[in-house]
């Protein structure tokens, strides 16, 4: 009798603290500084601020940010967030025109920020966008 008793409790629990569960009661917000900035150097430098609780001590949650105009998108890899229920800035950087010009320039443009983790599905880990959204912003260059 007792051990079936154990049996449900221990697979209640497993399924409570389960990564699934654990993403579901995730809590975050990001936003966008107004203004992109092209440097002389030709380095696109997009920022803004986010805030998230942790949603597993298992996972890591990324910060992930794109830029958008005239239907080109320019994306950068993940940085790290600190979720820990603090309002924190991120800043991605990097060449503006790396493997080839896409042609960014002066005016209104989007900065697609997310906040992501990793899940592994099927064996292999795959991004979950948890929080975030696209944001008119106004690309600022300085090489001309």
């Amino acid at each position: 009798m007792r051990f079936p008793v154990l049996a449900a409790a221990a697979l209640a629990s497993a399924a409570a603290f389960s990564p699934v569960a654990a993403a579901d009661s995730f809590t975050g917000d990001i936003s966008v500084q107004k203004e992109a900035h092209i440097s002389p150097d030709g380095t696109l430098t997009l920022s803004g601020t986010y805030r998230c609780t942790e949603p597993s001590p298992s996972r890591t949650v990324f910060v992930s940010s794109s830029l958008v105009q005239d239907g080109k998108r320019l994306g950068f890899g993940g940085t790290e967030a600190r979720c820990d229920g603090q309002v924190h800035e991120w800043r991605s950087s990097g060449p503006v025109d790396g493997l080839m010009r896409l042609g960014f320039h002066d005016g209104p443009a989007a900065v697609d920020a997310r906040l992501m983790t990793l899940e592994s599905e099927g064996g292999l880990p795959s991004p979950r966008p948890l929080a975030g959204r696209e944001e008119p912003v106004l690309l600022v260059d300085d090489r001309t």
